[in-house]
């Protein structure tokens, strides 16, 4: 992994930096949950009527109104195509959107790598479909660092303010502390102060900033911002990046109903072929959904099994 050093800050200066990081991102940490009127869009729209509710969730891997704006039409469809109402939950943390997974309190979720291999392992978590993004189903962890920085890898970032998305997070968290291990070092020796940033977009306004020297963030959710807006992706730079990963999937409960996980898979893996979901998958960069397989995330789960047997 690659990040040089960058001048001296005054200690008043990171004391003011970190106050105002604290205020920013923990006042940015809503919940969102949002019911769509299927009796409304039944009005305009063919298809059978709503039956029961489809509880949604999808875990805050860019911030909750960035999500809440990507997501909720394509949402809403795949509920047309069941006859069922949507509601649309939203979680600060990845663990809460899991928890709530766990307990059936939401039907499926959208989530990262690392906290599927949490929720498989814990209580059975099954994959129901992965999206299928430039090609493929995989995603890396961006180093960025602020694009005026003297910075060039990662021993630059030594003693530095760096921005973790959640403690979760395979790309935001476990990919950077991973690397650091694989140096005999822990987040704790290496940098001078860190904060978590709740989702991947505010860990790039925070470099872009000047709130944190660097971050690790998932590559899907870079490219998505220098897409749609890209000021704060101007700002930063890429100093590297970490071999593939398992692409952040759709989980479900496995008690769900069979018949009713098929009719959900049905729906996702043909998604694409509905014409009023090409500009919605578009927006959120996504080709199509396909069948994905435990093994994607094997990778992700080796991480988590030499930290925890060197801690």
């Amino acid at each position: 992994m690659k990040l040089t050093k960058r001048w001296l800050i005054p200690v008043s200066a990171v004391l003011v930096a970190a106050a105002l990081a604290a205020l920013y991102w923990f006042g940015r940490g809503e919940t969102i949950s949002r019911q769509v009127n299927m009796a409304e869009v039944a009005k305009s729209e063919t298809g059978p009527r709503p039956e029961a509710v489809l509880r949604i969730a999808v875990a805050s891997m860019i911030s909750p109104k960035e999500t809440e704006n990507s997501y909720f039409d394509l949402l809403r469809l795949v509920g047309r195509h069941v006859g069922h109402e949507v509601s649309f939950v939203q979680r600060k943390t990845y663990a809460e959107v899991n928890e709530l997974l766990e307990r059936r309190e939401i039907d499926l979720a959208f989530v990262c790598s690392g906290p599927y291999v949490d929720g498989h392992e814990r209580f059975g978590m099954e994959l129901l479909a992965v999206p299928v993004v430039h090609g493929g189903m995989v995603y890396h962890s961006y180093f960025i660092v602020r694009r005026d920085a003297p910075i060039k890898d990662l021993e630059g970032l030594r003693g530095r303010r760096f921005a973790f998305t959640d403690p979760n997070s395979n790309t935001g968290y476990l990919v950077p502390t991973y690397v650091l291990s694989r140096r005999g070092e822990t987040p704790k020796s290496f940098f001078g102060e860190t904060f978590f940033t709740n989702s991947h977009d505010n860990s790039i306004k925070a470099v872009a900033d000047g709130l944190a020297d660097g971050a690790a963030v998932d590559s899907l959710i870079w490219e998505y911002i220098n897409a749609t807006k890209p000021a704060d992706t101007a700002r930063t730079r890429i100093i590297d990046k970490s071999p593939p990963y398992g692409i952040p999937p759709i989980v479900i409960h496995p008690a769900l109903n069979p018949e009713f996980k098929q009719q959900l898979r049905e729906v996702f893996l043909h998604l694409h072929e509905d014409p009023q979901a090409t500009a919605l998958l578009k927006n959120i960069q996504i080709e199509r959904f396909a069948v994905g397989n435990d093994a994607m995330y094997d990778s992700v789960r080796q991480m988590q099994h030499e930290l925890k047997e060197k801690r």
